[in-house]
């Protein structure tokens, strides 16, 4: 999906409204930025979306953004999200390209090499969407709006690394 200016916006709108919420006013934020902006969303709940050059890639939700955007994704922990596994079989082309470069390497050296030279510098361009609202950390009800907000986000954008088109 291609990300137009607006068209992202305009989404997070829409499935705010289904869930009675909106922008501005109605208590909830977007922010854009990068992986070096999502720090100052320590213990703030929220949905995320990562966006490359105009494609959205991936859409996710947390009860702490920081700690998931910026301390699991943006640092490539393998193994901390499933997301940061799809970004290593999307990036799996350029990462068979390089082998020269890691092919006689030790398997813990080869996995430094792809985090630190190819998974990390790719994420860390990313353009990252938050959308937050106090009423997405809700225990009573074990936070089904943030949960419908990030359903509702990935069938309407179709991010690359969770889309599945369906088969006719």
């Amino acid at each position: 999906m291609v990300v137009v200016s607006g068209l992202v916006g305009g989404v997070v709108q829409r499935c705010l409204g289904e869930l009675g919420l909106g922008l501005g006013s109605g208590g909830c934020g977007l922010l854009v930025g990068d992986c070096g902006s999502v720090g100052g969303l320590r213990g703030v709940p929220g949905v995320y979306i990562l966006v490359d050059g105009g494609v959205v890639l991936y859409v996710g939700e947390a009860g702490d953004v920081a700690r998931r955007v910026g301390g699991e994704h943006c640092r490539a922990r393998i193994g901390a999200s499933e997301g940061v596994t799809r970004f290593l079989m999307y990036l799996l082309g350029e990462v068979c390209m390089r082998s020269d470069e890691w092919v006689r390497l030790s398997v813990v050296d080869r996995e430094r090499f792809i985090v630190n030279r190819i998974l990390k510098p790719t994420i860390n361009k990313l353009t990252i969407i938050t959308v937050t609202c106090p009423q997405l950390k809700n225990p009573k009800t074990r936070n089904r709006e943030r949960l419908k907000l990030e359903k509702c986000l990935i069938n309407e954008l179709k991010p690359t690394l969770q889309y599945t088109p369906r088969k006719p």
